[in-house]
């Protein structure tokens, strides 16, 4: 990684912007959430994933996920 982070340089700002360590971070997380979805599933266990809600049916399904869970997750 570049000394600083950030990578692309804009005119009339002195500062580069756009860090690369977010964009490695959130691939790693990424990864780690694909991998712990297939560890579950080989061990019969469907974890319950949060849908897009620009797919049809996805508000519903989140609603589902908000009536169970509301209790343990407050914020929800």
């Amino acid at each position: 990684m570049p000394f600083g982070d950030a990578v692309v340089s804009i005119e009339g700002l002195q500062q580069k912007v756009a860090p690369v360590s977010t964009l490695v971070n959130c691939f790693t997380l990424n990864l780690l959430v694909i991998r712990t979805v297939e560890k579950l599933l080989e061990k019969g266990i469907t974890p319950p994933i949060w849908t897009s809600a620009n797919i049809p049916g996805g508000d519903q399904a989140n609603k589902e996920y908000i009536k169970r869970y509301k209790s343990r997750i407050r914020l929800l």
